[in-house]
């Protein structure tokens, strides 16, 4: 006995479908700390650009390789600087012009870390949807620290922050993100 198929009534939300995108990216991150995606849409909700966290080109992965603030060199062991880059500045190096960001939306898995957040200030960007709260691990990784920094730049600069929050989407039996 087959069952009739419902007619949809609904459809996902500029923040569902974006943030959605963004969780979505994220999986393709090398970090294995920090799983990063963003999404960069302009006014007229049109995606401009995406990244996520990952080693620069030509750079081993972290999760081939281990982390270089905490696991050390693959070959000398010695504790050495993050060898990522995140999410924001690569999605910022994708867009190819950045004056295409002026007033954009970030949708963002993580929340900027401090130097992300001066970029895409410099960007011209007007908001930020994030998923979660980032913490920076310190090297070692037995330590995390706080980055109020990003926050007070800004609220300074006049730019909109927003914490997503997913809502629950029956017909699908899941979170939409």
């Amino acid at each position: 006995m087959s069952e009739e198929k419902k007619a949809r009534s609904s459809r996902l939300s500029w923040d569902e479908t974006f943030m959605s995108l963004a969780l979505l990216v994220s999986q393709r991150t090398a970090c294995k700390f920090h799983t990063a995606g963003v999404v960069m849409v302009d006014k007229n909700k049109r995606i401009v650009s995406m990244g996520y966290n990952g080693p620069t080109e030509g750079d081993v992965h972290c999760v081939e390789v281990g982390c270089a603030k905490v696991d050390g060199d693959p070959v000398t062991k010695k504790l050495k600087r993050c060898r990522g880059a995140h999410a924001e500045i690569n999605a910022l190096m994708n867009s190819q012009d950045t004056k295409r960001l002026q007033g954009a939306t970030v949708y963002t898995s993580l929340f900027p870390c401090y130097d992300c957040v001066k970029a895409l200030n410099n960007a011209g960007i007007k908001e930020i949807v994030y998923f979660e709260e980032y913490e920076r691990i310190k090297t070692g990784g037995e330590q995390k620290e706080e980055e109020n920094e990003a926050k007070e730049l800004l609220e300074m600069r006049g730019i909109t922050i927003r914490q997503y929050k997913p809502k629950t989407f029956p017909e699908i039996g899941r979170l939409c993100c």
